[in-house]
């Protein structure tokens, strides 16, 4: 298969950010508000913990549900996973009386994100082929992820309590256009390298017996699980104010910080990434930060300036881990294609964000309704720094990881 030319590249980088862009308006306009409405329907912590599991998971890996699905041809694929979240939300908009409905809809819309996103992430790798140009990429990526979706959550919260019906049906209109910007914009043509002479499942095997990718899923999957708390055990903390509009400010605080950050961010992780402590380093950074953040956020008691505090040094765990999670993942693919490491991420993500959704579901609600909720956030910077602790003694027995090691070199 030959290599697009330039131009035809940097158009496709193009579309790409606007892609995303425009997906975590509606993406970021759900997520925050989803454990309240599922609050709202009198779910008990074990339901609503179970929900936001799947979905986490299926918003990461849903792509595995699909995965014989010929994900190669890059603009087929984008506008019309887009197109069908946008249809699945509008009719869950429709049949609000009907609970599971509603649930099983809104499943199927992570899924097709998870299909988007997976996409979007396997096309920076397989062509941008610097790894501190492509880790430069996926920080613009995010800047513009967390650019356009910093009104999210507002918007979400101040539709969801004025109308779910509303609401619903404005986050279905956001995926809408966003496929069809996909779709005028992303070059025709584009295709990405897989392993189709394969059986089911055999990059899977392969990723699991590269030991360098198992210690990367590791760290990475706990980290993930720390972050899944600004949209599981968060929401639920905040919105019980009776505040949205306050409560709402937290979030659209962490993606303008995001937005601010994530380059200069992007550029430092990118060198520590060539670094014999490499990825291990920047993980122990980011377990750091959300330690600090959760200790903070525990004792704060919904005080608002404290919160805010909290959220600051969130935001600098979750930008690094923005910045460098990628890339930890396509410097040790081994014998894996670009797609299928990227596949690996995503599956890592969905199970860190799934457990750490059930956990700030079910353990935050159980913890709060016996003791209360500041119990929870101390229990979480526990976790935390025993994370950074780990990641930090491993960072200093590894040997170097570049994005250009032999392993990793096509």
């Amino acid at each position: 298969m030959s290599e697009p030319p330039p131009a035809a590249v940097r158009r496709l980088l193009l579309a790409l950010l606007l892609n995303f862009g425009i997906t975590s308006v509606a993406c970021y306009a759900l997520l925050p508000v989803l454990p309240v409405l599922l609050e709202g329907w009198r779910a008990g912590p074990l339901s609503v913990g179970a929900v936001l599991f799947l979905f986490s998971a299926l918003r990461f890996c849903g792509f595995v549900l699909v995965d014989r699905v010929d994900f190669s041809r890059v603009r087929p694929v984008l506008t019309l996973s887009l197109a069908s979240a946008a249809a699945m939300v509008g009719v869950a908009a429709l049949v609000q009386s009907r609970r599971i409905a509603v649930v099983a809809l809104l499943l199927g819309v992570a899924v097709c994100m998870s299909v988007n996103s997976v996409t979007v992430r396997t096309c920076v790798g397989e062509y941008v082929t610097d790894p501190g140009e492509r880790v430069a990429a996926y920080a613009r990526l995010m800047v513009v992820t967390n650019l356009c979706s910093a009104a999210g959550p507002m918007l979400g919260a101040v539709l969801f309590f004025r109308s779910p019906d509303v609401w619903l049906l404005v986050v279905a209109a956001v995926f809408a256009l966003s496929a069809l910007v996909t779709a005028v914009a992303v070059p025709a043509g584009l295709r990405l390298r897989t392993e189709r002479g394969k059986a089911a499942g055999g990059w899977l095997r392969t990723a699991a017996g590269n030991r360098e990718m198992r210690r990367t899923a590791v760290a990475s999957f706990l980290c993930f699980v720390l972050y899944s708390q600004l949209f599981s055990a968060m929401p639920l903390y905040v919105f019980g104010t009776g505040r949205p509009a306050l409560a709402g400010s937290l979030f659209l605080l962490n993606a303008a910080l995001v937005v601010v950050l994530q380059v200069p961010v992007g550029r430092i992780a990118g060198r520590h990434m060539a670094h014999r402590e490499g990825a291990f380093r920047m993980f122990g950074v980011v377990a750091l930060f959300m330690a600090a953040s959760f200790a903070v956020t525990g004792a704060a008691h919904l005080n608002l300036p404290v919160l805010l505090a909290g959220i600051v040094l969130f935001t600098l765990g979750e930008t690094v881990l923005g910045a460098m999670n990628d890339q930890a993942f396509v410097a040790v693919k081994g014998e894996l294609d670009t797609l299928s490491a990227v596949k690996s991420r995503m599956l890592v993500t969905a199970l860190g964000q799934s457990v750490g959704a059930f956990m700030g579901g079910s353990l935050a609600l159980a913890t709060a309704h016996t003791w209360d909720f500041a119990v929870y956030w101390y229990a979480a910077a526990a976790l935390g720094t025993a994370v950074a602790a780990a990641a930090r003694l491993h960072a200093r027995r590894r040997p170097a990881v570049s994005g250009r090691s032999p392993a990793a070199a096509p």
